[in-house]
């Protein structure tokens, strides 16, 4: 039910994805899954701050941060944290125009890419996107096949406009 939430606000059905992710919420709470009501709680707070015009409920995220607490879930409660964070930041930056040789890559392998670009190691990468090093290395090995290039310093030269070795 989460899931088909988070695909109900992508295709706009903001309401359908509110109602689906409360009673996946009241199902979870009521079979004691708490980490799994987290979640859902946090997805709502996530859904809530992405609507325009409004201001983010900031007890949502709270309730996430609370359930997480309790469970002992510290990389989702750092998710939440960096949530609120980002909030209270406000507006994001416009992103920087992205490279063209990086245009045809999935969401996550540009996520991958961009950060080995700012140097970080597969231990880093895993770590900032809450994914195995397993993970990243496979992504790693679709990046290096669709670009047709061999190694990490090949995407930061790519990324500068120069041509790979």
């Amino acid at each position: 039910d989460r899931s088909e939430a988070l695909v109900r606000a992508a295709r706009g059905e903001h309401r359908a994805a509110v109602a689906r992710l409360t009673s996946a919420r009241e199902r979870l709470a009521g079979l004691g899954f708490g980490l799994e009501e987290a979640r859902a709680v946090f997805a709502l707070a996530e859904l809530h701050a992405e609507r325009p015009g409004r201001a983010p409920e900031p007890a949502s995220y709270d309730e996430a941060a609370r359930l997480f607490r309790r469970c002992r879930a510290l990389p989702w409660l750092r998710r939440v944290e960096a949530a609120v964070a980002v909030r209270a930041s406000g507006p994001a930056p416009v992103p920087a125009a992205e490279p063209d040789g990086l245009a045809g890559l999935a969401s996550m392998e540009r996520q991958v890419a961009a950060l080995v670009m700012e140097g970080a190691t597969n231990r880093e990468i895993a770590a900032r996107l809450f994914v195995s090093v397993k993970t990243v290395e496979a992504t790693l090995t679709r990046v290096y096949r669709k670009l047709g290039i061999r190694s990490r310093v090949d995407i930061v030269r790519l990324a500068a406009g120069r041509r790979p070795d």
